[in-house]
């Protein structure tokens, strides 16, 4: 009949219009999938690279990216604190809590004014203090420490020292010391030699000449020496002689008046 042809011909638009929403809508939804994907591959691309930071998967101070509250301060890593203007924590428990500060290293500190700790628990508490290696301490001001009491350690590769200021290493402390050895056995060289020319007797009273020798020793050193007085005259005696050690020779002379 022709109601019921108009009908199905009512119910054949809808469908397919029906039809045609439905086509809309897939077209958005894969529009709309291509738009996330984007924005996901930006979000990708835009991601901070090559810096890691693994808490274990306990959650720690700074996880918010709250440790760094002074001015321009920076803390990374777990509990890591920056207080202090232009402080720089990096590290597990690191706490810059002066001005200045740079601290490298878990559970470090520095506290002292523009101070510095490198390694794992160094500590520098003074200005201008600068700790370096684990559990170095950086008590005085304007100070470098590379341990603690107790902890002690040697810096090697030390360059000789030039300037008036610079540090001196151990073979310049060896140089030293053998040219001050060697000054000290000229010295005691010498005064055997001296004390070996005083030991040679004197003329007497009614001769004309005296010649001997005499002998001399001080710290482990000796010395020989050959020697004269003459009586010129009642009233002019003439005095000469030389010492012999390890040190060299030793030469002495005297003219005296009397009456």
């Amino acid at each position: 009949s022709t109601s019921t042809s108009t009908g199905l011909s009512s119910l054949s638009t809808a469908l397919s219009t029906t039809d045609n929403n439905l086509a809309s809508l897939s077209t958005s939804t894969a529009s709309a999938a291509q738009g996330v994907q984007t924005l996901t591959t930006a979000i990708a691309n835009a991601q901070t690279h090559y810096y890691s930071v693994n808490d274990g998967g306990t959650l720690n101070a700074n996880y918010a990216n709250n440790g760094a509250t002074g001015l321009n301060a920076m803390a990374l890593g777990p509990n890591a604190t920056a207080g202090g203007t232009n402080g720089i924590a990096i590290g597990n428990g690191a706490n810059a809590s002066s001005e200045g500060a740079t601290v490298i290293g878990a559970q470090s500190l520095v506290s002292g004014t523009n101070g510095v700790a490198l390694g794992m628990g160094a500590t520098a508490s003074a200005a201008n203090a600068v700790a370096l290696g684990a559990n170095s301490i950086a008590d005085q001001p304007n100070t470098v420490s590379v341990g603690a009491p107790g902890t002690e350690r040697r810096i090697t590769n030390v360059a000789p020292g030039i300037n008036s200021t610079d540090a001196v290493n151990v073979s310049q402390l060896n140089a030293l010391g053998s040219a001050v050895n060697d000054v000290a056995r000229k010295a005691y060289a010498g005064i055997a030699g001296a004390t070996a020319l005083t030991m040679i007797p004197d003329v007497d009273q009614n001769k004309t000449l005296m010649v001997g020798v005499g002998t001399g020793v001080y710290q482990g050193y000796s010395a020989f020496a050959f020697g004269f007085t003459a009586r010129l005259t009642n009233n002019l005696k003439l005095r000469g002689g030389v010492s012999g050690s390890s040190a060299g020779y030793t030469y002495g002379a005297g003219l005296g008046y009397q009456w």
